[in-house]
């Protein structure tokens, strides 16, 4: 007998029940095999924890597809397959991707608007995200579209218009207070990640640098290896070494196909507003407004997030 959670999370103010039993009905009647809706929990007026038993030994993943039509029928609720064990709450580790997760924007496309590239590089960036191009090569064709661009007084300009994903401070303080270590992976620049990891005193960031000639100017290349999907993979395992966390214990949320990597390889990995192709292929999709529902997934009442007795 395998054991998971379903959870149920609305895009709206509220979850119907009308709306949690048509989805355990769906549930139950999606396998072959006996799958059993044992008992609920109500998290909030929005989110419910349904949890499922199924016969046989099977894993999260191949539950998660047996429930594809569930989790892609229901366009204003979030349907999320967990492993019902002592992981799902007990993170320890949380790696974060930066551009359209931590914060709303791709700040290369900020630097792309200064040099009068920014039409270019958003159709180059949105072919990477969606996982149709190799995120290398895409980083290449971007940088090389800024080469002779002014940056080292632009670094101040636009970090200012950096705005932080709602709901993320009040996530990373919670998971901090839990014990959490909490990282930015970022395809994107290492002047921004840092100034984001100091913003939401994370534990350790690591991004891309731009190279740039001795009058501040952008070369049209990078400096050191390029943070990719696979490099995302192998620094989480390291992370977990360093902070001498499971595996099992850690969690990836990025938006984009080069954040799929280190979600396969993480404990449970979130895709947060995805593109479409990411969505699928991740083992869960959280489209809401705001980041503080991650610990719904994580199985925490809003009494348990507000610090309510």
């Amino acid at each position: 007998m395998s054991k998971f959670v379903v959870t149920c999370i609305a895009h709206g103010e509220k979850l119907p029940q009308e709306a949690i039993d048509q989805i355990a009905k769906e549930i139950v009647k999606s396998s072959p095999q006996e799958i059993t809706i044992n008992s609920t929990k109500k998290l909030s007026t929005r989110a419910t924890d349904l949890f499922a038993e199924i016969t046989g030994s099977i894993v999260q993943k191949d539950f998660k597809n047996k429930l594809a039509s569930v989790i892609e029928g229901h366009d204003d609720v979030d349907v999320i397959v967990s492993a019902d064990n002592e992981y799902r709450q007990a993170k320890e580790l949380f790696v974060f991707d930066m551009d359209s997760t931590l914060i709303y924007q791709e700040v290369i496309e900020l630097i792309a608007a200064y040099a009068g590239v920014e039409e270019q590089v958003h159709e180059i960036t949105e072919r990477a995200m969606n996982n149709e191009l190799d995120f290398k090569e895409s980083l290449r064709e971007r940088v090389k579209l800024l080469k002779g661009l002014q940056i080292d007084t632009l670094y101040d300009e636009i970090k200012q218009k950096l705005e932080i994903t709602k709901g993320v401070p009040e996530l990373c303080k919670f998971l901090h207070d839990k014990g959490c270590k909490l990282a930015v992976l970022s395809g994107g620049f290492i002047q921004f990640a840092s100034f984001i990891k100091d913003q939401l005193n994370l534990d350790f960031c690591k991004a891309n640098l731009l190279e740039v000639d001795t009058e501040g100017k952008l070369t049209g290349k990078t400096l050191g290896a390029t943070v990719d999907g696979q490099c995302k993979s192998e620094t989480l395992l390291q992370l977990c070494a360093e902070f001498k966390v499971p595996v099992e214990s850690s969690c990836m949320v990025g938006d984009g196909g080069n954040d799929l990597p280190a979600m396969g390889t993480a404990g449970f990995g979130i895709a947060w507003n995805a593109k479409p192709k990411v969505q699928k292929a991740a083992p869960c999709k959280l489209n809401t407004k705001s980041m503080t529902d991650i610990l719904y997934i994580l199985g925490y009442t809003d009494d348990e997030i507000h610090g309510r007795q």
